[in-house]
């Protein structure tokens, strides 16, 4: 499927990118394993909030005060912010698909096909909630019209961890770099340049701990986040259809085997994306 045939073969001038992230409460730092504190998250996420840069973030009311406070020492007007406070059972993805990633992930049909029963994607229903619903948080910041953006760029809360002067006060991206791209296309990180999934393959590539695309990160034009959400619920109701279910990661790299043409992958390691867009 074209992505839109009003602009294929066009090129697209980027003028307001708009990063969007989220800080949400799953219960992490009481898990049994992979565990992490809110504190943490929150050092992680000063990162992020210290960037000269528009950005909506999506929180609960029980991280706002803090959220605030931090961002303020950046942006003292809140001009280049948008705090948005959603609960967890508001969340697009949480009323679409919770009721049934309960069922599936605690019947014991799925957990005798699992074969890593301690990673979140495979035991945390919550965990998926929240990586499903980046793609929803991106097309709300799109319909409201947040900077009026023309891209929107989503950023894990967690997703940089150099030294905070890295980033303080730093303008990102770097339009011209953004610029450079098919900015018709989605733009996501991935292990690998390319990559193909067979139809027999998408259970087993579900379950295991193979994957390409990084969810840490990944850039859209507010043209394309419509048929994105569309490509990632038609991507999931095929697995939970299908008895099995994987992270956002593997949702991505099944998604985009189906429409190769309308994504652009950039081959890079583990939280390297913010460098390729840097000034």
């Amino acid at each position: 499927m074209v992505l839109d045939l009003k602009i294929k073969n066009m090129s697209i001038e980027i003028k307001n990118p708009v990063i969007v992230t989220a800080l949400y409460d799953i219960g992490r730092d009481k898990w049994e394993k992979f565990t992490q504190s809110y504190g943490g998250y929150m050092h992680w996420f000063w990162r992020t909030l210290s960037l000269d840069s528009e950005i909506v973030i999506y929180t609960q009311e029980r991280f706002n005060n803090e959220i605030l406070d931090y961002r303020k020492k950046f942006d003292p007007e809140m001009k280049k912010t948008v705090i948005v406070n959603q609960e967890l059972e508001e969340l697009e993805s949480y009323k679409i698909y919770n009721e049934r990633l309960e069922k599936l992930m605690y019947s014991e049909t799925f957990k005798n096909k699992v074969s890593f029963h301690d990673v979140p994607e495979m035991s945390k229903p919550l965990y998926n909630i929240i990586m499903f619903n980046k793609v929803y948080w991106l097309k709300n910041a799109v319909d409201n019209k947040y900077f009026d953006n023309d891209m929107v760029i989503w950023l894990d809360a967690g997703g940089l961890r150099d030294e905070i002067s890295k980033y303080e006060n730093t303008k990102w991206p770097c339009i011209n770099k953004i610029n450079e791209l098919d900015n018709t296309k989605l733009t996501f990180f991935s292990h690998n340049e390319d990559f193909d999934i067979n139809e027999d393959q998408k259970e087993w590539i579900s379950l295991s701990q193979v994957r390409n695309i990084q969810g840490t990160a990944f850039l859209s034009p507010s043209h394309a986040i419509d048929w994105l959400v569309n490509e990632i619920h038609t991507t999931i109701e095929e697995s939970l259809n299908g008895e099995y279910i994987g992270s956002d990661e593997k949702i991505f790299d099944i998604s985009y085997v189906r429409n190769k043409q309308n994504y652009h992958l950039i081959e890079c390691t583990w939280r390297t994306y913010f460098s390729k867009f840097e000034i």
